[in-house]
């Protein structure tokens, strides 16, 4: 006896419902058996085409899930007459051939024809292209592939390259910028091509969240400038330099790197930092100006130059055993009730905590606004005796003060606070602010 394998004509309204229920590879196949249910395919809110099995190197497989699925469902959505908006578009492929990338261009496009809110795509190279070709074989992600891009408010992006996507050169006079919705941008196994993520982050002015995992740059150099980015996470990837500049709106950053040798970071007018965790197995070098209440871990134990510019307010925990040297600007401004002996001196407990800190370093540079800020009476010290700074390895102190002392007894008090709170001091050095070089010296 014949069996009919035609499915039964529904109503369309059951056809929406079972798609919408149906896994996006399973919605298309369902699709080959009837022309009605052909015209429901474009109404799915997300599409999902998952190749499965990375350890499968099956490229016949391969070719039929990109011609029998991905080609498939592009020639039904000619016919598409109204192209309904879509929540998703997700294209994760375990065996990408250099071949596939007209396939995947077409998608983008597509998905972004029906404004895409949430884009996710991975392009895992097939290994053994991978071991002949390396980066070459990535899918490379070009400014023409996002130029229609305005929907997007969530973009993950896995192996492939990203090009230089600078808008200078551009043939039109004023370029829009290619991701004005996006909020969150999530990175991993990408590379790329020098200044290529300045300048896409650059294309980004609504974006709150970037994270960056196990990614790889021509130039070795992290740099990041977009004043709307309020989180930024980075995570095993190959650079040997961090730069972030006027991301005026950070207000957490995470590092994580213990393989690479990430030697250098950098953060200048980051003013809302607030959380800042750091772990960095070759970190040498850090840098931070113009932070006013950071809460601030740093695990470092190549560390050997620290430079901070801000308030008192922020607080360091601080694991540096070779730090050799740290310089510390300090923006309050002590006058009024700090230049009375009877005032309160609310700020020495926490000044003795941020300087305890530093135990290790061997040479510091300290500025502050007035020097009574770093005197401690002497019956604070007696008090906190037991709890002081115990700066043990402190041999060298240059200090700078737009109020320095002037007359003898101030002189003898400040130093006596210096050596409490560093009692092996051997060398204190006053600068005097040049200004020619606009600095102390």
């Amino acid at each position: 006896m014949a069996i009919n394998t035609v499915p039964p004509h529904l109503p369309d309204l059951v056809i929406h419902r079972i798609i919408r229920l149906l896994p996006t590879i399973a919605a298309v196949r369902m699709s080959f058996l009837s022309k009605q249910w052909e015209g429901v395919l474009s109404s799915v809110p997300i599409l999902d085409f998952d190749e499965g099995d990375e350890n499968d190197n099956n490229l016949v497989r391969h070719r039929k899930f990109v011609d029998n699925i991905l080609k498939r469902y592009l020639e039904l959505c000619k016919k598409e007459k109204q192209k309904q908006l879509l929540d998703k578009f997700r294209l994760c492929m375990t065996r990408y051939l250099s071949a596939d990338a007209t396939v995947v261009n077409k998608w983008l496009r597509y998905s972004m024809e029906r404004s895409v809110k949430e884009l996710d795509i991975s392009l895992r190279v097939d290994k053994s292209y991978w071991l002949w070709g390396g980066l070459r074989s990535y899918y490379c992600l070009s400014r023409n592939a996002l130029a229609n891009a305005n929907s997007i408010t969530t973009l993950n992006l896995e192996y492939m390259r990203i090009k230089n996507i600078s808008r200078y050169g551009s043939s039109t006079d004023k370029p829009i910028r290619l991701l004005p919705s996006l909020k969150a941008m999530s990175l991993k196994n990408v590379h790329f091509d020098t200044n290529a993520l300045l300048y896409l982050t650059g294309e980004c002015p609504s974006m709150e969240s970037l994270s960056l995992t196990s990614c790889s740059f021509a130039n070795f150099e992290i740099c990041v400038s977009n004043s709307s980015l309020r989180s930024f996470g980075v995570k095993q990837c190959k650079a040997s330099e961090i730069r972030v500049y006027e991301a005026v709106n950070l207000e957490s950053l995470t590092v994580v790197s213990s393989s690479f040798e990430l030697e250098s970071m950098i953060f200048r007018e980051c003013y809302n930092l607030k959380y800042m965790n750091i772990f960095a197995r070759h970190l040498k070098v850090f840098q931070l100006d113009g932070c006013y209440d950071v809460k601030a871990t740093i695990n470092a134990p190549k560390l050997c130059d620290f430079n901070f510019e801000g308030y008192l307010k922020s607080e360091f925990s601080l694991k540096a055993p070779k730090l050799w040297s740290a310089s510390i600007l300090l923006w309050d401004n002590w006058d009024g009730e700090f230049l009375n002996f009877d005032g309160p001196w609310k700020h020495l407990p926490r000044l003795r905590d941020f300087l305890g800190e530093f135990k290790a370093t061997k040479g510091m540079t300290l500025l502050v606004s007035h020097f009574k800020a770093l005197i401690f009476p002497k019956e604070f010290r007696e008090t906190f005796s037991s709890s002081s700074p115990k700066l043990l390895n402190l041999k060298v102190l240059d200090l700078a003060m737009e109020n320095a002392p002037t007359n003898m007894r101030d002189k003898k008090d400040l130093t006596n606070s210096l050596l409490w709170m560093a009692p092996t001091l051997q060398e204190i050095n006053q600068l005097e602010y040049n200004e020619e070089l606009e600095m102390y010296v």
